[in-house]
């Protein structure tokens, strides 16, 4: 949600859109779709360097046959199991996958039939002969000649059945569409698993399916920042998240070897650095709740930015010093602590003013900055230091030519070519 749940737009708003006008509470649950004939889409015109030209052209199965005896009644099977199938995913919200509105057009256009040709309970025919069902599709859409009752079904079947509109008529593609009891909007999490449990059971009828209809694939029918192309939205966060930290720790480690000019310094680190990441989004989980989500996601590598501030400053006064460990620990805090304190003070107040915004992204953002600083200073003061002063290098143990270093030797080179 962008929005607090006291804010006018999750109360007062919603209310009137779903009480008042001619918005309804269902509004809230996802459109879902499960969809025959369409064998994918041809994307080899398609450039992702330009995502809005030439997407593809969708690839129709050339068995698709809906006129087939056997594809109708698979077809109403499968509109009879989904609305009793029952769902105990955590998404699911009233036990079972249909919530409400299931359109099962192939049904529809079976009692059209047997009403035009009037037969009786014991005469009605569980599926259309082949050879009267392009016919029959035409009457039902003709209404009698009713024009305002054509183009309403027409309409209302619009994402149901697909007409190539010439003659002879032939169905190309057809659809189950139904108003699922999945509440919007999900966690990643509870996302992946309704995802994946309708998944097996598409899976599982499309292999039960007789000849011609087994291009089955199930759908949502949302807007694109919903539903499951949200869901791969996410899963990418996540992933590019795990990329995030095998490129920042490898590479904060390198900077810090060179920034300090110690390996074991530069190891002790990077391990407070793991620690900083791991409290901040365990907090984001343990205390609120959250899931691996935008901010989260975001937040994850800004951590890694905002936790080696403290410790390289501290690691590079460390190494600085002389002495045992305990006069060099003591050097790096009595020149080098106060300072990391006032920073992270600062860095904190500005984190404080996030908390002042509306939209709840800005106030998730402030609750990561400030666990991030927090934590940051706990860990570089009473993890790393200590660590350092128990375990830390002494002599020339574990040196490597820090960066100030280099770029003396750098210079000294120059001049001595010159």
């Amino acid at each position: 949600e962008w929005f607090p749940p006291s804010h006018m737009f999750n109360s007062d708003l919603n209310a009137r859109l779903f009480d008042d006008w001619k918005g309804s509470s269902d509004n809230a649950y996802m459109n879902m779709a499960f969809v025959f004939g369409v064998d994918g889409v041809d994307r080899s015109p398609h450039n992702r360097l330009f995502p809005n030209h030439d997407r593809g052209s969708v690839v129709y199965d050339p068995a698709f046959n809906l006129a087939s005896e056997a594809s109708q009644r698979f077809f109403v099977d499968v509109c009879t199991q989904l609305e009793a199938v029952p769902c105990d995913a955590a998404a699911c919200e009233d036990g079972k996958l249909v919530r409400a509105n299931l359109k099962c057009v192939v049904r529809d256009l079976i009692d059209f039939y047997n009403a035009q040709h009037n037969l009786t309970a014991t005469d009605q025919v569980s599926a259309i002969p082949s050879a009267s069902f392009a016919g029959t599709v035409r009457d039902f859409f003709a209404a009698g000649g009713d024009e305002a009752l054509g183009q309403q079904r027409i309409a209302s079947y619009a994402s149901n059945l697909g007409m190539n509109g010439e003659e002879p008529l032939a169905i190309e593609w057809a659809a189950i569409t139904f108003r699922s009891s999945v509440s919007l909007p999900m966690t990643n999490k509870d996302s992946r698993e309704i995802f994946d449990w309708v998944e097996d059971m598409t899976e599982t009828l499309a292999e039960s399916a007789p000849e011609g209809m087994k291009t089955l694939f199930q759908t949502d029918t949302q807007s694109s920042g919903e539903g499951w192309t949200w869901m791969d939205v996410e899963d990418a966060l996540i992933q590019n998240l795990i990329t995030g930290f095998t490129i920042c720790f490898p590479v904060a480690f390198i900077v810090l070897v060179f920034a300090t000019g110690n390996v074991v310094i530069a190891v002790f680190a990077t391990a407070s650095i793991a620690f900083i990441v791991g409290g901040v989004l365990g907090a984001a989980k343990a205390y609120y709740g959250w899931d691996l989500g935008i901010a989260e996601s975001i937040a994850g590598v800004i951590v890694i930015g905002f936790s080696v501030d403290y410790t390289v400053h501290l690691g590079h006064m460390y190494k600085e010093g002389s002495g045992s460990r305990e006069d060099k620990t003591r050097h790096a805090l009595t020149y080098m602590g106060t300072t990391v304190v006032g920073g992270g003070l600062t860095t904190l107040c500005a984190g404080l003013v996030l908390f002042l915004c509306t939209l709840t992204f800005f106030t998730k953002m402030a609750l990561l900055l400030v666990w991030t600083i927090i934590l940051s200073i706990i860990y570089a003061l009473f993890f790393f230091m200590p660590m350092c002063c128990l375990f830390g290098p002494e002599g020339t143990f574990g040196e490597v030519p820090s960066i100030p270093q280099l770029v003396n030797m750098a210079l000294k080179s120059c001049k001595g070519g010159k």
